[in-house]
């Protein structure tokens, strides 16, 4: 029998170079149910393969580690009980096959509860796919065949508005650390209020002068409390002294249209940076 191994190692490397390739697209990003208990999610197989599509659900947030660095929250029942849509939550279809350059519509339906206290519910929609024919196959003079098959998970997420939704941001401690010319500021939050708070945080850099000497924007998902960094690219031969940072959060983002977000007034949070 000769030795595929190689071969199949060798492709394996190349699929994985181009894998973003071979993904479906999704539009919009996040999705946001209507007061009818209907979203929509579009499919686009831009390829040239027929995918096999499976749409599924799972509950889980953006939360944070101690240093303040994204990371994504699995399995907290806790939370699920009491924010989760659970199998209120349907799609339609949920499988199906992608034809190559064609779009697929997915409609999400969430079936109505009347005893739901109000505020945001949400769950993460994770939507499979992978090719309906096989990505690798050899056969040896043995008549031995050997399949690869590629699966790709796209997650985003889902959000329900019941009733009147509110929310906001309190601080505590801010903490801040530079590396290789980064500036990370790291405040602790709590989201107050009865839904996550979704916008966007913009840092600014000023001087003693009140001069704004570098800013930065970058969107925000913060769900309950925790620490979440916000990073700012520092000017070049910065002189020492004394500098102020202010973060300004705002519930909007150029992703996501401003009807769709909870909103809440600006809010600010100033840190002073000693430059030695």
């Amino acid at each position: 029998m000769k030795n595929i191994l190689p071969a199949i190692s060798a492709l394996l490397l190349f699929l994985g170079s181009f894998s973003v390739l071979a993904q479906v697209s999704l539009a919009p990003t996040t999705v946001f149910i209507d007061q009818n208990g209907i979203g929509t999610l579009f499919v686009t197989n831009p390829g040239d393969t027929p995918q096999e599509i499976n749409v599924s659900f799972l509950f889980g947030y953006p939360g944070n580690d101690e240093m303040g660095n994204l990371t994504m929250v699995y399995g907290d029942s806790l939370m699920e009980k009491q924010f989760g849509m659970g199998d209120r939550l349907r799609a339609f279809p949920r499988t199906f096959i992608l034809a190559p350059q064609q779009q697929q519509t997915v409609r999400l339906q969430v079936r109505p509860d009347r005893s739901l206290a109000e505020g945001t519910y949400f769950t993460r929609v994770k939507i499979t796919s992978n090719a309906q024919t096989a990505d690798v196959e050899q056969t040896t003079t043995e008549g031995v065949s050997t399949q690869v098959n590629f699966k790709f998970d796209q997650v985003i997420a889902a959000f329900q508005k019941v009733g009147n939704a509110t929310t906001g941001l309190e601080f505590g401690q801010v903490t801040t650390e530079i590396k290789d010319g980064i500036i990370r500021v790291i405040p602790e939050y709590k989201v107050s209020g009865n839904s996550p708070y979704l916008g966007s945080v913009t840092a600014t850099l000023k001087n003693a002068q009140s001069e704004t000497l570098a800013e930065q924007q970058q969107t925000v998902a913060l769900y309950f409390s925790g620490k979440r960094a916000v990073e700012l690219k520092l000017p070049e031969n910065l002189p020492a002294g004394t500098y102020e940072i202010t973060l300004t959060y705002e519930t909007k983002r150029s992703d996501i249209p401003s009807s769709d977000l909870v909103q809440a007034p600006a809010v600010t949070q100033k840190v002073t940076l000693n430059i030695q």
